[in-house]
Parts: structure tokens; C-alpha cells; sequence
């Protein structure tokens, strides 16, 4: 895995990718994607990493889209950088973080503007510090929003703040960002990433894997389901197979004899192949 311009950290069960541009706000090229998503799949594929959290390095989590002060590399950045074909993925590395099948929890240090909103909006949860501002500010730039910002946003916010924030392209406080649910906690600068190692490690460790990468499949499928008993179908198909299970009976256990879990199923080796 490259990691040219992002950081890949170990701590035990927990992965930490630092965003790695300091000198440019972390500004967002193509390449970060990839190794995003690069390192995103690393975690996914070993079964002793449970849960991402992303922050950026500096004092910035990502100023957004790398552009360039001369107009001429901008006219080529728009001519190469956006494919013509519709059906082709402006931001191949971002994408996919709906399949994944462990938790991302994003941590932002600092500003956090355009695709560097967007492209963590996907994400389970998000933590910002005091100091972070967050800005969907593409119509500013005469641009619309992306990475599926229209359809995920209204979904976080309600429709009513989505379209404030998106129709506006204004730069809101941490404290705006939580009163409207963008994120779900504010913290000092210096406790952010304690705050997540934290929440991360308490997944990690008292979460059997299984359990939780089951109940994230579910969270985001239903979102596009509109049918609440084909959903409980589904949900009853998940808890049936998973009661069955050896983690089912140890958490049970471990409850009783108040002690620290043991857990046997891992991911992605023991997930099953449930019908929709």
C-alpha cells in the first residue's frame, strides 16, 4: 500500500489514516483518494483491525479539492480530471464506503470544506474539534456538490438544513455542525483524537465484530428501503442467524461473569451469505 499522501497507523484493533498534505490544508487530489480507499480496504481484509478513524495532519482536515492558482493547469485539471461519461465515478476512491463492513470514524481537526464534507459524509460517525469549520460550499464555486452529497445529506440533516447548507455553500462552527447533526460530538482541539481512539477502542473491544458489521450492512440498506415489514424480514434473518452463533452465547456470558469478552467470529472470514 502507497502512502504518499495520507499516514497509515496501527494501535492495536484501530486503524488511523492521517490525511498528509499539511503545507496544502490536506487539499484533496485523486491520489489521497486512492490511498484512501487503499487503506480503508487494508483494514477491511485483516481480521485484527475492527474500526478507521480518518483525521487529517496539521491545522486542517481537508481544504477541499486541490485547485491551482493558474488558470491554465485549472482548464486542464476540468478538461482531464472529470470523465464525460456519466456512468463513470468522478471520485473512484470514495465511493464505496457503504460496502465496507467495518466502522469509519472521522475526526475533524480543523476546516473541512467541499469534497473534504463530502467524502466523509458517508462515513458512520463523525467528531469534530472546537476549531473545526465544515463548509458544502460548491455552489460558491459554481459547481454542485458530490460524492452523492445530494441524496446522503437530507438524510443526516433533514431536508430543510441540507438545502440551507448546500443552496448557501456557507462555513459553519463545530457547534452548528453538531446542533445540526452533522456530527455527533464536539470536543476540545486536544481531546479529538483521544475522544475517538476512545470510541473506537470501545467498539473494538466490546463489540463482537460480527455483530457490528452486521448491523451497519442493515443501517445503510435500509435507507433505501421504504417497506418497514420487508425490513423487519430482514432483520429477523439477521438476528436469527447471528443468536445461533457462538458470540451470541459469549456476550451473554461475559455479561454474567463481568468479565472482559472473548469473541470467535472475525471479518470478513465469518460473515455469512444471508438472502435479501
Amino acid at each position: 500500500m502507497n502512502c504518499n499522501e495520507i499516514l497509515f497507523e496501527q494501535s492495536e484493533q484501530i486503524a488511523i489514516i492521517t490525511l498528509n498534505r499539511p503545507e496544502h490544508l490536506n487539499a484533496y487530489t485523486n491520489t489521497m483518494g486512492e490511498e484512501i480507499r487503499d487503506a480503508l480496504l487494508t483494514v477491511e481484509r485483516d481480521p485484527n483491525l475492527r474500526v478507521s478513524i480518518i483525521t487529517g495532519a496539521g491545522r486542517a482536515f481537508c481544504a477541499g479539492q486541490q485547485l491551482s492558482d493558474e488558470k491554465d493547469d485549472f482548464q486542464k485539471a476540468v478538461e482531464v480530471g472529470i470523465p464525460a461519461d456519466d456512468s463513470k465515478d468522478t471520485f473512484p476512491g470514495l465511493n464505496f464506503f457503504f460496502s465496507l463492513k467495518k466502522p469509519v470514524i472521522v475526526a475533524y481537526n480543523g476546516p473541512a470544506v467541499g469534497v473534504g464534507v463530502t467524502m466523509t459524509l458517508p462515513a458512520d460517525i463523525r467528531l469534530a474539534a472546537e476549531s473545526a469549520r465544515l463548509g458544502i460550499v460548491f455552489t460558491r464555486r459554481g459547481t454542485v456538490p458530490e460524492v452523492g452529497c445530494p441524496w446522503l445529506l437530507p438524510r443526516i440533516v433533514g431536508l430543510s438544513r441540507a438545502a440551507e447548507l448546500m443552496y448557501t455553500g456557507r462555513i459553519i462552527k463545530a457547534r452548528e455542525a453538531l446542533e445540526y447533526g452533522l456530527v455527533s460530538r464536539v470536543v476540545p482541539d486536544n481531546e479529538l483524537m483521544p475522544a475517538a481512539l476512545a470510541l473506537a477502542e470501545d467498539i473494538a473491544v466490546n463489540c463482537a465484530p460480527v455483530s457490528v458489521a452486521l448491523t451497519k450492512q442493515m443501517l445503510y440498506q435500509f435507507l433505501g428501503e421504504p417497506d418497514y415489514n420487508q425490513a423487519q424480514k430482514v432483520n429477523h434473518r439477521y438476528f436469527a442467524w447471528i443468536f445461533k452463533q457462538p458470540d451470541a452465547f459469549e456476550g451473554v456470558m461475559s455479561f454474567l461473569e463481568k468479565r472482559p469478552p472473548h469473541w470467535q467470529l472475525q471479518v470478513p472470514g465469518d460473515m455469512p451469505e444471508l438472502e435479501e
